[in-house]
């Protein structure tokens, strides 16, 4: 007979709780005792035990999903056991033995902290609020006991106090677009694109990474389905993507970027609320002041299927590498929208001319987990020769006869790549 695992009660005045991570996937033998999940309140984060043993027949919530409490969060019974529809999330009834889970607070996040002299705030609130260099403790707070909770920082944002980025601007999480590329368990293995691109293109990638890892992509502004910002920057393109992350609950994660995607990713490792337990930098700008900007004018100039080809071919070493669907779904991303015109205001305060505007050196020289950079020795977009006199710590290889995007040129080896790293973090 099945058994429920239930979202838990994290507070008394909460009905809901959002799934931050699930350390198991169906058919998974769980033990009494065993950490199935980790869900977090505006209150606090909690770990959920399993307080009875069986196989995973059933997930009713994803990672990400606002979950109801004291509804079914894990269902666990014989292998091959179904469920009746009066069991699942959604309805009025009661899951069989249904087991109220013990919750405790994770290290990194107690619950509802108070200082000395009275101060109150949530773990989601003060990770959103040191991301965007909000001072916390000049806000009122409209949570319990006069608490500041996430929507009081929110309303900051919204009222336009300085952000990361600076002053008069701030960071959106509901801009940032994000998207599932492959299930799976354990801490998220989130993707960033490069200039141009969309989380799309990493697909080929994903199925050549030996891991059991969710994969998550993400569209940065102007890109994808995210809509471009008011005011472009990178600080504030990583601002966004932070607190997106942040926003959504997946605040411990890997990271792999490509290009400006890697340049993101390399200064989030260094952001406070963020815990990155790896880093995989592709073809990372912001490494030197160097890039090809006869390219970046061509191809966001670019009207046509063939125009536009002639200038992605500089991408890959060997012609044949650059799939036809690749030019022809950035062709048809651009026609009746607004994207190439928000990617030419974002390039202006990235690149000028054949310069880069930013780097990523002191971030790195900041990054204390394992961090690997992959780089094509003929990438002709990005010197692969700026990668030199980088930090001791982080990894290095430049592959023989591969261009500016390794990922697509030689999957089988990046994604061994990225595993490992992962793995070692």
């Amino acid at each position: 007979m099945a058994d429920s695992i239930l979202v838990p009660q994290v507070g008394q005045d909460l009905t809901e709780a959002k799934v931050v991570a699930l350390h198991v996937k169906l058919g998974d033998i769980v033990k009494k005792g065993d950490v199935v999940a980790e869900v977090e309140s505006e209150k606090a984060s909690f770990e959920v035990e399993a307080f009875a043993a069986g196989t995973v027949i059933q997930l009713p919530y994803g990672v990400g999903d606002t979950a109801t409490v004291l509804q079914p969060l894990v269902i666990l019974g014989n292998p091959g056991e179904t469920v009746g529809k009066a069991e699942t999330v959604g309805t009025s009834g009661t899951a069989p033995q249904a087991l109220q889970p013990e919750s405790k607070p994770t290290a990194d996040a107690p619950p509802l902290s108070q200082t000395g002299d009275g101060f109150r705030s949530s773990p989601l609130a003060r990770r959103v609020a040191a991301v965007n260099g909000i001072d916390i403790k000049r806000l009122n707070g409209s949570g319990p006991k006069g608490a500041i909770v996430l929507r009081d920082v929110k309303s900051v944002l919204q009222g336009g106090m300085r952000s990361l980025a600076s002053p008069g601007q701030h960071a959106d999480a509901s801009s940032i677009n994000t998207r599932s590329l492959r299930t799976g368990t354990g801490d998220p293995i989130v993707f960033i694109h490069g200039f141009g691109a969309e989380l799309a293109a990493w697909r080929p990638l994903v199925d050549s990474i030996p891991v059991d890892n969710l994969m998550v992509g993400l569209d940065l502004p102007a890109h994808g389905a995210s809509p471009a910002p008011g005011q472009a920057g990178f600080e504030q393109m990583v601002a966004s993507v932070a607190v997106a992350l942040i926003a959504a609950g997946r605040t411990r994660l890997h990271l792999v970027g490509h290009s400006l995607g890697a340049a993101v990713a390399a200064v989030l490792a260094t952001q406070q609320g963020l815990d990155v337990r790896s880093l995989t930098l592709m073809s990372p700008a912001g490494l030197g002041p160097k890039i090809n900007g006869d390219f970046l004018s061509g191809f966001l100039d670019a009207k046509s299927e063939p125009a536009l080809k002639a200038w992605m071919l500089s991408l890959v070493h060997e012609p044949a590498s650059l799939p036809g669907a690749m030019v022809r779904a950035t062709l048809n991303a651009r026609e009746g929208t607004e994207l190439a015109a928000g990617q030419s205001r974002l390039a202006k305060s990235l690149f000028s001319g054949s310069t880069q505007l930013f780097s990523i050196r002191d971030a790195l020289k900041q990054v204390g987990v394992p961090c690997r950079i992959i780089v094509g020795r003929e990438d002709a977009i990005i010197p692969s020769d700026q990668t030199e006199n980088l930090p001791g710590h982080v990894a290095i290889h430049k592959l023989a006869r591969i261009g500016h995007l390794p990922f697509l040129e030689a999957a089988p080896l990046v994604g061994r790549l990225v595993a490992e790293t992962v793995r070692a973090g």
